[in-house]
């Protein structure tokens, strides 16, 4: 069982500092602009419309203010 906890623990990490790349300002959330700069670093040719980043933010806004938070439980 302490196994399985510290894997969670650990994936759990990884995910935050990873949420932590995407948020250039270090305030919690990752907006449209934070959003487009990673994908623009990560595929420069590929330009994506603001319409299309604003979709992707809204499949996992959970309180709807165009934002994506981390929440770490």
């Amino acid at each position: 069982m302490a196994a399985s906890t510290n894997k969670s623990s650990a994936v759990k990490d990884d995910f935050k500092n990873e949420f932590r790349l995407f948020d250039a300002n270090n305030d919690g959330f990752i907006d449209k602009d934070e959003l487009k700069l990673v994908l623009k670093k990560l595929l420069p040719k590929f330009k994506l419309p603001d319409d299309e980043i604003k979709r992707m933010i809204s499949n996992v806004d959970r309180n709807n203010d165009g934002k994506i938070d981390y929440r770490g439980k």
